[in-house]
């Protein structure tokens, strides 16, 4: 089954319930009472979070919640909860582990620390926080982040901003939920590895967006075993789930070349419900103003130049001076797919079982490689990407998928 229907996120990505299996409790005192305190004060479920996560940011192991007047039969649920939220759900803690410890006081059930614990991946030889290579790695994110910010500018709208970043991540990242790669479940597989799960895409777009300036949240369905954001414009809430955006190939199961897809990239919690997301709750994503939105079948990134929008449907290659207001010109008409940038006025895209070239500047388009050139009549060319003077694509027999490339010169023509 394709990526759009399931996703699987394991380790950092922890089920509520799967943190009963990795919690543990140590008694202090001298005897044991089976009830709570009747006389506890309010419980601050926003402090001890802010607690937690402070402690993350630090590096430290242990965090004294006393203050926050929790307590073992009462909350344990519910630190259950605000544990897997500042897990899953706050960007920048890549080095988390995926379990904690607490510490009772038998006289009173009283919780008074918790115990935090890292990811192997960033701890020393003798155990200890191995601070410098978290350090070194969120430099590295850091860096991704500045290139990726430099996408947008100061004319472009919110929905624009939030587009552009939608459109970066799908083309610049392979869906992977391979144990094989750690850092499939944090920011780190989009920025640095390029690879990652419905978690890692989350996380990653909650950062560029915050960046611009756009609130962010995220909502998962335990159901599904999914992750994706919600985003607030014009004062609503938006559901956008770049993942499920961004399908493997259903015959090569591999992420596939040049599609980018808009079906869910804001939409109500209505909308989202009646296309296949299930078991979750996010009322405050009410508005159905995009639930219809011409790009919703729009399958292609939009390409910025010269203050307008380009992007390919079942028309052409067409034109908008904003992404959600007025209506669309169609530049070049023509029945094709992948539209993929080669520099700032042109792009290659398939047509006719070739690729074409297209220039925005004198509206033409020529044809750079045929596939009957190196193959035969029964193959058909179904996706291209462009990267570092090279063109790789994928070409389909029957079922079955074969890749390939060839060199570009300066101009986008093949070498």
């Amino acid at each position: 089954m394709t990526k759009n229907h399931i996703h699987y996120f394991h380790n950092k990505t922890i089920h509520k319930i799967v943190f009963f299996l990795f919690m543990s409790a140590i008694f202090i005192g001298s005897m044991f009472i089976a009830s709570d305190n009747a006389d506890a004060a309010t419980k601050d479920y926003a402090g001890f979070k802010k607690a937690v996560i402070s402690a993350y940011k630090n590096y430290k192991t242990v965090v004294d919640v006393k203050s926050f007047k929790l307590y073992k039969n009462a909350d344990s649920a519910d630190i259950k909860n605000v544990m897997t939220e500042v897990i899953n759900e706050t960007p920048y803690l890549f080095y988390t582990g995926q379990s904690y410890s607490k510490e009772i006081k038998v006289t009173t059930n009283q919780i008074t620390r918790i115990f935090l614990t890292y990811s192997k991946e960033y701890k020393k030889a003798d155990g200890s926080v191995d601070k410098d290579k978290i350090k070194k790695t969120r430099a590295k994110i850091d860096k991704e982040i500045k290139s990726a910010m430099k996408l947008v500018n100061s004319s472009m709208t919110s929905v624009e901003k939030a587009m552009v970043f939608h459109d970066y991540i799908i083309s610049s990242t392979e869906y992977s939920n391979a144990s094989s790669k750690p850092n499939r479940n944090s920011e780190c597989g989009v920025f640095l590895d390029h690879m990652a799960n419905c978690q890692g895409y989350s996380l990653a777009y909650g950062i560029l967006l915050e960046k611009a300036g756009i609130p962010v949240d995220y909502v998962t369905s335990e159901k599904m075993s999914h992750m994706w954001n919600l985003i607030k414009i014009g004062g609503k809430w938006y559901n956008v789930d770049v993942t499920w955006d961004d399908p493997i190939d259903s015959k090569s199961k591999k992420d596939q070349y040049g599609l980018v897809r808009h079906e869910y990239f804001m939409g109500s919690t209505s909308y989202f419900k009646k296309h296949d997301h299930s078991g979750f709750s996010a009322s405050k994503a009410s508005s159905t103003v995009y639930d219809n939105k011409y790009w919703k079948k729009v399958d292609s990134a939009f390409q910025y130049y010269n203050g307008k929008w380009i992007y390919l449907n079942s028309l052409g290659i067409m034109k908008r001076s904003d992404i959600s207001t007025g209506s669309a010109s169609k530049l070049y008409s023509v029945k094709g797919k992948s539209l993929i940038r080669f520099n700032s006025s042109k792009y290659y895209f398939i047509a006719n079982n070739s690729i074409y070239l297209y220039d925005v500047k004198s509206n033409t388009a020529r044809v750079v490689w045929k596939t009957s050139s190196k193959y035969s009549r029964s193959y058909y060319i179904t996706q291209i990407k462009y990267s570092n003077g090279k063109i790789y694509y994928r070409v389909l027999n029957g079922s079955k998928h074969t890749s390939g490339s060839l060199k570009v010169k300066s101009n986008g023509c093949a070498a």
